[in-house]
């Protein structure tokens, strides 16, 4: 069964789910601007969240320096 999760702005939805048992709880991610999802593990979250606050901090890190 898929979860609702609260997010702090309105154009950004997260719905948790159960990616099965290799995957296991799983969160996804829509955009209302793009109509795109993005599924992702815990761990895979985490990372990403790592990711957009360095992003946010102003000190993001590029591909090829």
């Amino acid at each position: 069964m898929a979860t609702d999760l609260k997010t702090r702005t309105s154009t950004v939805k997260m719905t948790r789910f159960f990616g099965g048992q290799d995957r296991g709880t799983c969160v996804q991610v829509s955009a209302d601007k793009f109509r795109e999802q993005v599924s992702l593990t815990r761990a895979e979250a985490f990372a990403v969240a790592q990711d957009l606050l360095e992003f946010a901090a102003g000190e993001e890190k590029t591909e090829f320096e």
